[in-house]
């Protein structure tokens, strides 16, 4: 069987994550690239439950080079992160069956917390939550039966720890829809997504006790 590293997929995977690179000023020796894409990659097929040669195609260069980028800074303030330490053990392995119209809710909640991270340059936790959605999506698309489908009780902690801290920053820290400076009505969308982002959260909460 040949080495899932020799596909034409990660070996462009690897090559634009290179390119990302040199668009923030930074090179980065080949082997080490590689490494890092290879770990995400397995990261992403374990969480998503499919192959290596599948799960290549759901890692971004962007992903990839915001890694190494992280684990720099981190090395230039004196600190040992790599890329390994970048989401949280699960401890509890456990699945739940959740319906699929509240699954809906937690990928739109994922993907609206994932835009305020982004444009408010929170590019881990935008990762994180964009994760989150790919992986509930993918058990949307693989694991559901009878209108509803199983999802790890994990994934529920991650995503209403994440929603509410950034309905924290939206609330507290000054976090917009559009940052841009001006007003244009983006205060009343802000205090609405309060509201949603919460609860949203609270329903994570309460389907993983079910």
């Amino acid at each position: 069987m040949a080495d899932p590293k020799d596909t034409l997929a990660f070996k462009t995977l690897v090559t634009q994550s290179s390119a990302v690179l040199l668009t923030h000023g930074v090179e980065v020796e080949a082997t080490s690239v590689r490494g890092v894409a290879d770990h995400l990659v397995e990261v992403m097929a374990q969480r998503v439950g499919v192959d290596h040669e599948e799960a290549v195609h759901l890692v971004t260069p962007e992903a990839v080079a915001e890694i190494i980028m992280k684990a720099a800074a981190e090395d230039d303030r004196g600190a040992s992160v790599g890329p390994h330490a970048m989401r949280p053990v699960r401890i509890d392995d456990r699945t739940v069956s959740v319906s699929v119209e509240s699954l809906g809710h937690l990928v739109m909640a994922s993907s609206q917390a994932g835009k305020y991270a982004s444009v408010n340059d929170d590019g881990p936790a935008a990762a994180h939550l964009l994760d989150l959605a790919t992986e509930i999506g993918a058990a949307l698309v693989k694991r559901h039966a009878d209108g509803a489908a199983d999802i790890p009780v994990g994934v529920l902690d991650e995503l209403a720890g994440l929603v509410d801290t950034v309905a924290d920053r939206v609330e507290s820290d000054g976090w917009s829809i559009c940052p841009c400076g001006e007003e244009h009505g983006q205060d009343e969308v802000d205090a609405a997504s309060i509201t949603v982002m919460r609860h949203h959260a609270a329903l994570a909460r309460r389907l993983r006790q079910v």
